[in-house]
């Protein structure tokens, strides 16, 4: 069995020696072409599968963070010890707990308007209030069932604004929740995982 702390240090590691192998070619390389293939080897990493993430230590989520800082310092060619912050935004890149946070409504919301496989639609059940859709959020006791996907998915999906969750169409409703989440403090972002 592997804990989330070895998954962690393996993913950094992959990660750091594909963005220091980056580096040694970015002369040859348009900030276009950098971004690209930082995307799709280091990013896309950290993407993967990521809803699993919910709920991990701040420690662990921090080194992720640390991954997405040196890609986004790779792209923009920043120092190591230059900060990044701004430049997440003019990457439109979310940082990794709210990318987390994307995921897991992305997955719900799917679920709900039947694009996701049988086995997560069949996690959800329905109260209607008025004519607005909520998710009945089982009531588990166990903190690793609070971060399974049918808890948490309901959960941040009722937490969302009504029309953002009553988009029409997925490209939609994926672009209008990267704003959403892009305007939260992390307080509000707290506010809608909890």
């Amino acid at each position: 069995h592997i804990t989330f702390r070895e998954q962690v240090v393996h993913l950094k590691q992959k990660c750091f020696s594909t963005l220091r192998n980056i580096c040694k070619i970015r002369f040859l390389l348009t900030r276009s072409q950098l971004r690209t293939i930082v995307n799709s080897l280091v990013v896309s990493c950290l993407d993967y599968c990521n809803g699993i993430y919910f709920g991990i230590s701040g420690q662990l989520l921090n080194q992720l963070q640390l991954i997405q800082n040196a890609a986004a310092k790779v792209v923009t060619n920043k120092y190591k010890y230059d900060h990044v912050g701004e430049d997440l935004e003019k990457l439109h890149w979310l940082k990794v707990k709210k990318r987390i946070a994307f995921k897991i409504a992305l997955l719900a919301y799917k679920s709900v308007n039947g694009l996701a496989p049988d086995y997560l639609k069949d996690m959800f059940r329905y109260a209607h209030h008025g004519h607005t859709l909520k998710l009945i959020v089982p009531q588990f006791i166990s903190a690793s069932s609070r971060r399974s996907f049918s808890y948490i998915g309901p959960k941040i999906f009722n937490n969302l604004p009504t029309t953002l969750t009553s988009s029409d169409a997925v490209d939609i409703y994926k672009r209008n929740l990267k704003t959403y989440l892009f305007k939260l403090q992390d307080h509000e972002l707290d506010k809608l995982l909890s």
